[in-house]
């Protein structure tokens, strides 16, 4: 591992493992956007399937131009089949196995909210997102999508799986990282 790498672990080590605030500034993503963050680190994803199936399980079509009345109830009940299998542990759509190592802390417990890309050997940030400012926009391609994705896309606004993202720990993709009082400057 990279001196860096080793930095934001250790750093991030020192982390207590519940729900904390952690801020960005400076983030570039894949597609050249510059923004500041401020998350939920430590969030539990398995909450954010519970409240997420919850209201998609409550969720009415209303007439929409970009999908259909079909493609709004198959999209739904893929989603709720797809939270229902992660609930259960087992989830064979899920396409990131083998691709992360769990990262261990001081106390050789995993760190929560933390992975290691295995084959880019990048720490990610999972997190629940609740601030976002756009300082520099993206150049994002067009993508002609189906219907029913479509359809995916408008439910998962509604829930907590819409805020739910990821951040690459790369030297020069941030400018700072602040949380409870610790600094990893990017």
């Amino acid at each position: 591992m990279t001196d860096f790498k080793n930095y934001c672990i250790r750093v991030l080590g020192k982390v207590h493992p519940r729900s904390t605030f952690l801020s960005i500034k400076n983030y570039r993503n894949n597609f050249s956007e510059i923004s500041n963050f401020s998350v939920v680190f430590h969030a539990s994803y398995l909450n954010a399937i519970k409240k997420s199936k919850n209201l998609i399980k409550t969720a009415e079509y209303s007439n929409n131009n970009r999908f259909n009345k079909l493609n709004f109830d198959l999209a739904k009940e893929e989603l709720l089949n797809s939270f229902d299998m992660t609930l259960s542990g087992y989830n064979p759509l899920y396409t990131c196995q083998g691709v992360y190592n769990t990262i261990l802390g001081s106390n050789n417990k995993p760190i929560p909210g933390i992975k290691l890309h295995i084959r880019q050997g990048i720490v990610h940030i999972n997190a629940l997102k609740f601030r976002k400012k756009i300082i520099t926009p993206g150049i994002y391609k067009k993508v002609d999508s189906s219907q029913k994705t479509i359809a995916k896309r408008y439910l998962k606004k509604v829930t907590p799986l819409n805020n739910w993202i990821q951040f690459k720990l790369e030297k020069k993709r941030f400018d700072k990282l602040t949380v409870e009082h610790l600094i990893i400057k990017g």
